[in-house]
Parts: C-alpha cells; structure tokens; sequence
C-alpha cells in the first residue's frame, strides 16, 4: 500500500469552513463493496473519528483532506465490511499439556488416530480427570464411535467425546459406569441413549441424555483456572477472530462469568463488537428455581428485573437477548421432522425416525416467550426441523398479537429445514433467520435428509426472494470460524465429497457477503450503526486482495486478508 500525503498548498485552496470536516484517514484506488445493496461499490472511502464519512469518488473524497490527513492508495484492493458472525460459542485457547484442554477432532480420519490421540492425552492426565474431544464425524472416521472403543485409550479416565454437531456424544465405560448408566437406565425426556444388541447403553448419548454426564462429582476436578488465566486465553481466541476479518460477533449462550470477561474486555478497549446471548437455564435462577433443569418457572415466569441478567447497550456490549433451545440437532440428526428421515431408524431399524421430539411442550414454549419478550429482550431460539420451527413460529405468534411497543425482531437459530409455509409467517412475523453454511465441512452428514428437503435447506435464496435478509454464522465450533470458508460454502453449498446439496438455494458471492454482514447487523438492531459501509457508520472494514465478485467462486476461501479495522484503527495487518 501506498501512503500519500497532503501538500501545503491544497490545504489552502479551501475555505476554512470545511477545515472542520477534515478526515483522519482516505482510501484511494480502492474496491469498495459497501453492502447496503448489489452493486453499491465505489473507488474512495473516507473516515473521521472512527466512523465512515463519505464514501464515493476519488475526487469527492479528497475533499475532505488537510496536511493531517492520510491518503492510502490501495492499488485496485478490495475494502468490504468486517464480517459479523452473529453466532458462535467461543472456546478459550488453552495449549495440550493442560489439564482442561478439549481435544480437536474435526480433522481427524480414522479411529486408530483417535485413539492414539486419546492415549496421549491419558498418559499426561491424573487419573480420575476427564479427557474431552470436540468435533468427531463419523463420515471421516468410517464408523460411529461406541464406549468400547473408546475404552482402549483408557479405563483409568473418563473419557467424553462430542459429536461435530455438538449434539450428541460418546462416554467410555468408565464415565457410563460413574453415572450408573445401565441396561435399566430409561431414556431420558428430550434424549436417547443408543444400545447395543442386548440393551446395553452403546456410549452414543444424544440431546438431553449428554448432559450432565460430566458433572459426575467423583470426576477429579480440573486445576481452578484464576480470572486472569481465563481472560487471557479468550482474548487470544479473539485475536485469531480479527486476523479472519470479524470485527462483530454473537455468543450464542453465555453465563454470567463470560458475562465478566467481555465487560473486562471492553473495558480494555478490545477493539471487537460483542453481542451477547445469555442462556435461557439462568432465566430460573431469577425466580429462585434451579438453573441447571426446567422447573414449573417455566410455566409462570413473568418478572425477572432482578439481577442475574443485565440489560447493556453500547457500541461495544451489546446484552439485549436470550438464547432460547427449541430442537435437536440437524448434523447429528436429531431434529423432529414432519417426514421420516431417509435412514433407518436406530432403535427399531425401519424408516420410521422422526427425529428427537423437544421436551418443552406448546403451552410451555408460549409462555416462557412471552415472559421474555415483555421484559424487552430479543429471543433467539435454537431449532433446525420443520416441526420444531413450526411450534417456535406459532409461539412468535401469541408473542407478537401481545403488543410490540419495543419494534424487537425475534431470532430463529439456525432455522435450517423450511417450507414455503414457514418463510410466509417469518416474512409475516418479521423474525430474522440465521442460517447455517457449513455444507462444505458437514455436508457429508446431511444426505440422510434427502433431496427435497436438502433443497429447503439453509434457504438462503428463497428467503432472498421472499424479500427476508437472513443473517449467517458459523456456530463455531461446529464449523470452522474461518470467514472465506464460510462465505464459499454458502455461495456453492458443495460437501467435501463434491456434491452440491440444495442447488435450489445458491447464491452469488455479493448476495452472501450482504448476509454476513448487513445481515448480521440487522439480526441485531444495529443496522444504523454497522454492517455496510455507508456514511456515518462505525469504520469496521476489511482490506482483502482480490475482488471477491470476480474471481471463480471456488476460490473464496484463498481469498488473502490483509487488514482488519475497528473503528477507523487498525487492529489486524497480514505480515
């Protein structure tokens, strides 16, 4: 990049008057790709107090320079907005040798290099201590993982791995045994716990019946972690966002102590934008019932202004929603469905499986809905199969006939499996979607739903045509957090084996682009201040080389980020 500054004798060539109007910064020779509509792209950006306050013409920009100000010559690279992954959960960065590190698992092939990857941790690891993997797909590893299998890592740990969907997961018969699960052992509300031949639980824990197998108190308990450790370790995690363009970000379920993190972040000025969801298992808490098991508060809760969950809005922190789980899984195939899945079904070996239904029943969903939308806050539910979203819709519905004095748009999570029903009422409703695209890494684990439903699927163009901006995240770490990947898989929707899924829903690289960032700013009420690059919005933008709308699709994800900018700094450089 070229860096030009202004000489004495245009600083005189204009009135005072416009002195005031002096920019901090110009970019010149620049692709910019505003996002407010397709086709919106200029050649000159000019920012001000970190915010964006022409952006246009090289000869209009210029007007606004002074011999303070700096012009950048960008030589034909592309500025688009920072990207905004409206939803992910955040995993601090934490190294191999420490107790507490939750193995990856995405990329691995093969059982004997799981489990060779399992030994290696049980031999650094006390007895007693649980071992956590995240991420294991059974399309890559050529069979589903069982607790026998898992029992020749080790039998002197527990062991807890967790499916890439995060959905379900498998317990060696150490950790099964701990929790007196056994042939007897029902299956609980909302969960399966899959069995061998003869009634045995197999390890495979789906939904409800993961849940607290890890709480087991006779599990040695991990070195406490102080304040700072923990601050840490998330900071360097948001770094490594920065450095893939994300200047904004959802956590799509946080507790209070994360809580304490982003404030202590914000505090230091850490120049990334953080909208918070907190979990709904705390809404109980309010009222003095149990956070960790939906109780009958769910049915009368109508008042929580104590104080468990602050309401903050500010350019930095924004805690205006709840995260709200109605449905199961779509990659681990655990979502109700109005159809059968196209595979057999595990219990009975027919094609009769439908999926897990949801434990909270229409009455109860209603209700706990409209107790958090009376206290104006934005409800973000969890839920992937038609039949799930069809009970989240016809909640939506009482909660809106209620009065909307507030103007809050209401969010479906994920949203994945839809009908031209569903888009009518969430055009209707005014409900944002926020869709998957990880087709490209998880693709391989959907082709049980068939090609009918695969295209109403992540349906990102036929929402575009109902005139409905989805927002897109990666919902990290299900899928990878890499913002090129993200944006490829929603333009071509092509799984790692090759096949397209859905050719019904692609769309071009401009239309995806305008999702994962003026939708996101829309998903969250923040469309006036970010999510384009438009005058008078925060400067959050990314230098990127190429011109993403002209280079072949499949090639999104080489795409090279050079710089990434936060309120008119720079906080991220490719070296």
């Amino acid at each position: 990049m070229k860096l030009l500054f202004i000489s004495a004798l245009f600083f005189c060539a204009f009135p005072i008057a416009l002195f005031a109007q002096n920019a901090d910064i110009i970019f010149v020779n620049a692709n910019v790709i505003t996002a407010s509509k397709k086709g919106a792209h200029h050649n000159a950006m000019a920012i001000k107090e970190g915010k964006i306050m022409y952006v246009g013409e090289r000869s209009n920009a210029l007007k606004y320079k002074t011999n303070q100000t700096k012009v950048i010559d960008l030589n034909g690279e592309t500025i688009i907005p920072g990207f905004n992954d409206v939803h992910l959960h955040p995993n601090p960065e934490t190294k191999f040798n420490e107790p507490d590190h939750i193995l990856k698992i995405d990329t691995v092939t093969s059982i004997q290099s799981l489990l060779s990857l399992l030994s290696k941790k049980a031999n650094i690891t006390p007895k007693g201590m649980l071992i956590r993997a995240r991420g294991y797909n059974e399309s890559k590893l050529g069979i589903e993982p069982t607790c026998l299998i898992l029992d020749k890592a080790s039998t002197n740990h527990p062991i807890f791995i967790t499916h890439a969907s995060g959905h379900k997961s498998v317990a060696n018969s150490y950790l099964l045994r701990i929790n007196k699960i056994t042939k007897e052992t029902p299956d609980p509300k909302g969960g399966t716990y899959e069995r061998f031949n003869d009634g045995m639980p197999n390890g495979i824990c789906k939904e409800s019946a993961a849940m607290n197998l890890t709480k087991n108190d006779s599990i040695v308990a991990f070195p406490e972690k102080t304040f700072a450790e923990q601050f840490d370790s998330y900071k360097r995690y948001f770094n490594t966002l920065l450095s893939f363009g994300i200047t904004s970000m959802g956590d799509a379920g946080a507790d209070i102590n994360r809580l304490k993190i982003y404030q202590s972040l914000v505090a230091e000025k850490f120049p990334m934008r953080f909208n918070i969801m907190m979990l709904d298992k705390l809404l109980p808490i309010m009222e003095g019932g149990d956070a960790h098991h939906e109780t009958d508060s769910w049915k009368t809760l109508q008042n929580f202004n104590d104080l468990a969950i602050p309401q903050i809005e500010s350019d930095f922190l924004r805690v205006k929603s709840i995260k709200v789980f109605h449905g199961n899984s779509l990659s681990g195939k655990t979502c109700w469905l109005y159809e059968p899945y196209n595979m057999p079904n595990p219990a009975t070996g027919k094609n009769d499986y439908f999926g897990i239904p949801y434990k909270r029943t229409q009455e109860e969903l209603d209700s706990l809905f409209l107790a958090i939308h009376k206290q104006g806050l934005q409800i973000c539910v969890h839920s992937n199969g038609d039949r799930e979203i069809d009970m989240v819709l016809k909640a939506f519905e009482k909660v809106y006939a209620s009065g909307n004095p507030l103007n809050i748009h209401h969010r479906i999570e994920h949203c994945s499996i839809i009908n031209d029903a569903i888009i009518q009422k969430i055009k209707q409703l005014g409900v944002i979607p926020v869709l998957h695209n990880y087709i490209n890494e998880l693709g391989d684990l959907l082709e049980p739903y068939g090609d009918e439903r695969l295209n109403n699927m992540f349906a990102t163009k036929s929402f575009l045509d109902a005139g409905i901006l989805p927002a897109l995240h990666s919902d990290a770490p299900v899928s990878n957090y890499d913002t090129r990947t993200r944006w490829e898989s929603t333009v071509l929707r092509t799984t790692p084996n090759g096949k397209i899924l859905g050719p019904k829903q692609c769309i071009d690289a401009e239309d995806a682009l305008i999702m994962y960032t003026k939708g996101g700013a829309n998903a969250t009420g923040e469309l006036n201040k970010k999510g384009t690059l438009e005058k008078g919005k925060f400067a959050d933008f990314v230098i990127i080389k190429e011109n993403p709308l002209k280079i072949p699709s499949s090639q999104i994800h080489n795409i090279h980020i050079l710089e990434t900018w936060v309120n008119g700094q720079l906080v991220y450089k490719n070296n």
